[in-house]
Parts: structure tokens; C-alpha cells; sequence
């Protein structure tokens, strides 16, 4: 007579079978790893050209300021000194041309002068300062200096020359233009200033 226990039949040992529940493993399958990985791509692809795009933006920016900078900063420091000058000579080493200008301006201590000069250097691109040597801005890609006469003529200035000793004294105004570039921006500016020596 079976066992109602067990189920076996006479006095035998009962063998209990153990069924095993279906469970899927824990984790993600190959499939959804694939696409995590795949959309995961997308997104840091579009956060990444987001990225480079502002980047490109902000360094643009920066470069536009520095040219801008550069710019009012030879238009500030030359308006004020050539409206301090007490008059426009030739020196040695660059007179008043196209692109260069020599004057002289009270020196602040006591009746003594000094000599500056503006040259610009088209092969390096950097307007100098020489009093004593330093430069006013780099990345100058022009820059011209125009002369004029208590009648507001411009006083012609030979190709590769400079006005002459007669020429000097009739300089009143000087009219100064300048292109300056930094990292593919571009800053003009165009700016007169009367002498006042030369009034």
C-alpha cells in the first residue's frame, strides 16, 4: 500500500524531487548592453560637438577682445602722447613716414624732453615703441600715419621716404589707422590728433 507521505510504495525510502523555479540571472543581457552602449555614444557624441562648438565660441571671443584690446591701447597711448608733443623731428633710425613717426614730448622732470618714436614692423607684425624699446601691440597686420597742414591738406609722403626737415614744421594733425589681428580676428580703427606743439 503506498505511503500517503511520501508517495512510494511499501516501506521504501521517499525521494523528494526538487523542481527548479525558471529565473532569469541577474545583470543585462548582450542585447541591452548593445543598445546601452549605442545610445550612451549618441549622447556623449552630441555633448562632446556641444562642447567643441562653445569651446570654438569662447576662444573667438577672447581673440576678438585681445584684438579690440590691443587696438584701444595704441589708440589711447598715441592720442595722449602725440597731444603732448612739442614737435616732430627726424631720428635716426625712423623719421616721420607712412609708417612710422618720430616726436618729442616733455620728459616730466623738469625742462628736459624725450624722444619717442612709433615703427611699425609689417615682417613681424608689431608696432613698436621706442622710448626705450617696447611695442604698443602685436598682430598688426597695417598701419598707416597721414600727415596735414594748418589747412587741412595732407602732406604728401614719398614712397619708402619721410617728410623732409622743411616739411616737419607744417605738420598740425596726424591721422593714424591701424588693423589689428589676433587668432583670425580682426580689430580697425582709424583716429586724428591734433599736435599741440604744432598749434
Amino acid at each position: 500500500m503506498p505511503d500517503r507521505r511520501t508517495g512510494a510504495a511499501g516501506g521504501g525510502v521517499a525521494v523528494a524531487v526538487l523542481r527548479r523555479s525558471r529565473r532569469t540571472p541577474a545583470g543585462f543581457s548582450l542585447l541591452e548592453l548593445l543598445i546601452a552602449t549605442t545610445v550612451a555614444t549618441v549622447v556623449l557624441a552630441a555633448g562632446w560637438a556641444w562642447c567643441w562648438s562653445l569651446s570654438g565660441s569662447c576662444a573667438a571671443g577672447s581673440a576678438r577682445l585681445d584684438a579690440g584690446s590691443s587696438l584701444a591701447f595704441v589708440q589711447r597711448l598715441s592720442t595722449g602722447e602725440l597731444g603732448q608733443c612739442d614737435g616732430l623731428v627726424t631720428a635716426s633710425d625712423a623719421g616721420c613716414s607712412a609708417t612710422s613717426i618720430a616726436f618729442i614730448v616733455p620728459s616730466g622732470e623738469g625742462p628736459t624732453t624725450e624722444l619717442i618714436t612709433y615703427v611699425w614692423d609689417p615682417g613681424r607684425r608689431v608696432l613698436w615703441r621706442k622710448s626705450p624699446g617696447s611695442h604698443l601691440a602685436e598682430g598688426v597686420d597695417d598701419f598707416a600715419i597721414a600727415y596735414f597742414d594748418s589747412q587741412g591738406h595732407e602732406l604728401p609722403v614719398a614712397t619708402g621716404g619721410g617728410l623732409t626737415g622743411a616739411e616737419l614744421p607744417l605738420v598740425r594733425r596726424v591721422k593714424l589707422s591701424a588693423v589689428v589681428d589676433c587668432a583670425a580676428q580682426t580689430a580697425s580703427a582709424s583716429w586724428q590728433v591734433s599736435l599741440r606743439g604744432c598749434t
